[in-house]
Order: C-alpha cells, then sequence, then structure tokens
C-alpha cells in the first residue's frame, strides 16, 4: 500500500510540475475530461492490483512475508518489475 501511495505521489509530483502533460495543445481542460482521466487512473490502478495479486497465486511465495519481515531486497525488486510490466499492459490496452 505504501509503494501505491508513493507511486500516486510520483505521478501527481510529474503531473504538478510539468503541465503540458496533464493537457494537449488541442483540447480544453472540461470537468468531463478531468472525470475520464480520474476513471481510466482508477481503473489502471485497479487492474495493476489484479495482476500483483494474480503473480502472487502464481509464484506462491508469501511476498508480503518476504518483503515485511525478511527485508528480502530481491523479491522487492522483482515486484517492481512485476508492477511496472502490469503497469505498461494495462497502460498498452487502455490507449488502443
Amino acid at each position: 500500500m505504501r509503494a501505491l501511495r508513493t507511486s500516486l505521489a510520483v505521478a501527481l509530483a510529474t503531473l504538478a510540475a510539468h503541465p503540458a502533460l496533464a493537457q494537449s495543445a488541442d483540447s480544453d481542460l472540461s470537468l468531463s475530461v478531468i472525470g475520464a482521466t480520474v476513471l481510466y487512473g482508477a481503473m489502471g490502478i485497479l487492474l495493476t492490483l489484479a495482476g500483483y495479486f494474480v503473480f502472487d497465486k502464481v509464484v506462491g511465495l508469501n511476498l508480503h512475508h518476504e518483503l515485511v519481515e525478511d527485508q528480502n531486497v530481491a523479491i522487492g525488486i522483482m515486484l517492481a518489475g512485476v508492477f511496472i510490466g502490469c503497469s505498461v499492459v494495462v497502460a498498452a490496452v487502455m490507449l488502443s
């Protein structure tokens, strides 16, 4: 959960630092555009979390125990790759 909050904070900081990323030149920033962005963002986060839970079941490890109690750095790096991979797939699906 903490990693999710951190990634959301990084995304919001990026958009705040570069307002051109939040809006294209030929569209206006209306309530429907903001609503669609929030909806697609929430869907993307939920689908990425679903990908994590599927990965957790397929691997068969207790990932929470490995990360929190054993502080296994290799598992943390592997999970970062899983989140990035799931996010790329979800973004590609949502853009098509």
